[in-house]
């Protein structure tokens, strides 16, 4: 681990999340967060974790899970995630090379006391920005993105997604694309 993100509190600070939201808006807002990260990090994604309060976890949730690569914990056993993040940042075996992202001042203390990066989420966020721009421009020549995806893949991401256009949330991202009512695929 060499990441360790507070997620709803990156999550709200990219305004993923304005207000209260149930369970299918955490729900939606976690899959936002982890697939962004995954696209940022790549194959660096193992590098990851991103903790989440229990409280908004899925029914069922286990303690930890693999998104991709990245490593997500909920704070099951704790009463916040701030709590599971102070204990892994006292437990990790090499805090100096350790960056704790979080706005949360008490994590912030908790770094800088074992020697840990700690970074504050705007300045995150824009970090986030130049990397996947860096990244982008160093992919290898040969590397090029397919003209089409396949149309297993294209099923696939619908299905991860059907429910974003009906987001009061991300109501204005959709409205520029005119989907038509009870189908997945907007009209082209």
């Amino acid at each position: 681990m060499r990441y360790l993100i507070d997620g709803y509190n990156l999550i709200y600070a990219m305004g993923m999340l304005r207000k209260r939201a149930g369970p299918t808006g955490l729900l939606k807002a976690r899959r936002g967060l982890l697939g962004l990260l995954r696209g940022a990090y790549g194959e660096d994604a193992s590098q990851v974790t991103v903790v989440f309060d229990a409280r908004g976890a899925p029914a069922g949730a286990v303690e930890e899970e693999d998104y991709e690569g990245i490593h997500v914990r909920y704070a099951v056993h704790q009463e916040q995630a701030d709590d599971l993040i102070e204990s892994l940042i006292q437990h990790h075996s090499a805090p100096r090379q350790l960056t704790v992202v979080s706005d949360d001042h008490r994590l912030q203390q908790a770094a800088r006391r074992r020697q840990c990066m700690a970074v504050g989420c705007g300045d995150y966020i824009d970090w986030l920005a130049r990397h996947r721009q860096e990244r982008k421009r160093r992919s290898p020549e040969g590397e090029t993105k397919p003209e089409h995806v396949s149309e297993h893949e294209t099923e696939r991401w619908l299905q991860e997604f059907r429910d974003l256009a009906d987001d009061p949330a991300l109501k204005e991202v959709f409205d520029p694309f005119d989907f038509e009512q009870g189908e997945d695929r907007p009209r082209q």
